[in-house]
Parts: C-alpha cells; structure tokens; sequence
C-alpha cells in the first residue's frame, strides 16, 4: 500500500494515523483498487462444504460440496433454517441417504462462505430436490433453528459447548471467546477455572445454538 500511495499521485489520502503508521478509509481504498484493476470482483460464489455423518455415530462421515449456496438462518428459534446449491448427483444421494436414515443426519461441520462454520447435532434432512436443465441438479436441506451452532475448529466438526459468564471477563481470561458473547471455559483460566456451573449459564441446547444469542435473551 505504501508503494502503491508513492507511484500512484490519486491514491486515497490517509484518513487518520500516524507519520509511521498512516490509516486509510477501506471503501475509499477498495474503490481505488478496483479502478485501477488490482483487485477484482468474485464472478461467483465459492462453494459450500458439508461434512455429514449420521446422527447415531453408525456409518461414515462423508464431505460433500454445494455451488452456488444460499444460506437462510432464521430468527426464529422454533424455525427451521435452510440451506440450498447445486450438487451432483451423487452428492445429493449421499445427503438424502444420510438424512433419511435416521431422525435425521447430523452436520458435523458446515463451510459456507461469509458464515462462520455451522454444526447441527440431528434434524438434517433434504425438504427439496429438482434438476434444472443443464445447471444440474438443485437441492435445499433445511434443520431445526434451535439446534445450530458453532462447529469445533477440528476437522471432523461438531458443536462446542459453551455459555454466557455470571462474573466479569478481565484481560487474564484465557478461555475462548465466541462471536454471540459466550466463552468456552478453560481449565486453568484465572477467571473461570474449573468451577463451570456456578459461573456460566449453558445456552440452550447445551450450548448448541448460539448464532444472535446475547445475556439479555437468555
């Protein structure tokens, strides 16, 4: 950026900062970016990845990709949300096996763009499927709102447990944070320690839907 303000005499002026360390506003420099073609707009968006295993534990977590996703988390706790993109077929006959198996498949881990990844415990299971010409074939699964959740960050998914604390969160907590204001606890946190009851109240769903949930509504 600072070789780019140096040869380029339009480059945005910085909109705060330092002599050392100037800030820029990020429209103004996305815009100049886009002028100038260093930088261009996606044509597409990129695809979604579902890791899926059945909600018993019996069988084998299978990964399968969606084009094109478009994903719908209601507000609505007692709603459903849903999920829809192109599969191949193959694909969605794998989903729709593992869906209608059991009550229902679980999502151990959903990758979708701009979402941070998704877990559903059980209740996956596939509402619509349709071949459209030559785009292929459209499929849109849907799962009980109240059970989405964060995943875990390893590779095999599933949801983290986690809670909103009673006590005030100092600069020493070193338990993990989540975007909805809850913590994980850890272990040996100066703040929160081992003593998890007394000083978390559990999310609903043991922790599992978590997605807008502030103190407030708990």
């Amino acid at each position: 950026m600072v070789n780019w303000r140096r040869r380029h005499p339009d480059f945005p002026t910085p909109a705060g900062g330092s002599d050392v360390h100037l800030e820029f506003a990020l429209g103004d420099v996305v815009a100049w970016l886009l002028a100038h073609d260093k930088i261009a707009i996606p044509s597409r968006v990129p695809a979604a990845t579902l890791t899926v295993r059945p909600s018993l534990g019996a069988g084998a977590i299978e990964r399968l990709r969606m084009d094109d996703p478009l994903l719908e988390l209601t507000d609505d706790p007692t709603g459903e949300d849903r999920l829809s993109g192109w599969m191949t077929d193959t694909d969605a006959d794998t989903l729709t096996r593992l869906a209608t198996a059991t009550a229902g498949a679980a999502l151990a881990r959903l990758t979708a763009p701009g979402t941070t990844p998704i877990a559903v415990p059980d209740g996956l299971h596939v509402i619509d499927r349709f071949h459209a010409g030559s785009r292929g074939l459209r499929v849109t699964l849907a799962w009980p709102a109240r059970l989405r959740g964060t995943a875990s960050p390893r590779h095999t998914g599933g949801g983290i447990r986690h809670g909103l604390p009673h006590t005030p969160t100092t600069t020493f907590c070193q338990c993990a944070r989540h975007a909805c204001g809850a913590i994980t606890p850890t272990p040996h946190c100066a703040d929160h320690g081992r003593a998890v009851e007394p000083v978390l109240e559990w999310h609903p769903a043991d922790g599992i839907r978590c997605t807008t949930l502030r103190p407030s509504e708990t």
